[in-house]
């Protein structure tokens, strides 16, 4: 075989069981020597490989032992730190039970994870103690405040005394009020004035008469057809009204009251008399025919109510 110049091939002789002898160039070694290369690095993955499929073995089909004893503990203390720390003020004492047992959960997650026991107690113990540590500071929190509060009080100083007002000695006179007070106090006293003289005039027709005269039975069945007119007919008025005895009682807390047929079985005019006006009364009989001057009041209690009555005859 012709080669240039500057060029070298490598034959080797190797000897093959069928074939005889080959001719191997330099090729075939270094396809050869790759080959090797690879197996070793097929070999270092299988190696990694194994040793991943040991630690998930360890970790999660192997069975873990029993629960945790210190979990149990601490989750049975914690729980009863939780219990004390719900009662109002009393729960700041429990942050010393509280915080041993966090103490103790915390142990017991390490050990469990290191001893491959069961996690639920150490877990749920480390909840229960933290909450009920947690309630434990916020007790505390309160308490104190109170605390502060009540010692900012008593450090306040006392408030000044407020002098009394200046007495008018002598023939001193009051300061002068303003117009508009004086227009509003003698409102006030107009309007109080019309009020008593119309209570005066109210009482002095009830008294002379003569009234509105109308029957019992009239003005209950007025009241009974159409209320809103009989309002507006009797109400705040001075009624005679004349009508039969039905009785004389006394009502428990009020004054005497006369009652009046109307015609209704279940309907009368009550008619009320003051403890200075009831001796007319003592001579009045069941039945008997009278005249009652009073104000009409209206319906009280589903019955027509005259006030302040005199016996007319």
């Amino acid at each position: 075989m012709e080669c240039g110049p500057g060029m070298r091939l490598h034959f080797q002789q190797t000897h093959h069981p069928t074939t005889g002898s080959i001719m191997v160039d330099d090729y075939d070694r270094d396809r050869e020597r790759r080959r090797g290369e690879g197996s070793d690095r097929d070999r270092h993955l299988a190696r990694r490989f194994e040793r991943a499929r040991r630690r998930y073995d360890d970790e999660y089909r192997t069975p873990r032992r029993g629960a945790s004893t210190l979990g149990i503990i601490a989750f049975v203390g914690g729980l009863l730190a939780l219990v004390v720390g719900i009662i109002p003020f009393l729960g700041a004492v429990a942050i010393f039970a509280g915080g041993l047992a966090l103490v103790l959960a915390l142990a017991s997650v390490l050990i469990a994870r290191s001893s491959n026991q069961k996690m639920g107690f150490p877990v749920a113990a480390t909840v229960v103690s933290g909450s009920a540590v947690a309630l434990s500071l916020m007790w505390i929190a309160v308490i104190g405040s109170m605390m502060d509060n009540r010692a900012a009080r008593r450090a306040a100083p006392p408030p000044l005394p407020v002098p009394p007002p200046a007495q008018v000695r002598g023939n001193a006179n009051p300061p002068p009020k303003a117009p508009s007070e004086n227009k509003v106090d003698e409102e006030k006293f107009q309007k109080q004035l019309l009020e008593d003289l119309a209570k005066d005039r109210i009482k002095e027709e009830i008294r002379n008469g003569p009234g509105t005269p109308v029957s019992a039975e009239t003005l209950e069945t007025d009241y009974l057809a159409n209320v809103v007119s009989a309002e507006l007919r009797y109400k705040d008025k001075v009624l005679a009204v004349t009508g039969k005895v039905v009785r004389v009682i006394r009502e428990e807390g009020k004054s005497y009251v006369l009652e009046l047929e109307t015609g209704e079985p279940t309907k009368t005019i009550n008619c009320e008399f003051a403890e200075q006006k009831k001796y007319p009364l003592a001579s009045v009989k069941r039945g008997q025919e009278v005249t009652v001057r009073g104000l009409c009041a209206g319906r009280v209690s589903d019955l027509v109510t005259l006030k302040d009555c005199v016996l007319a005859k």
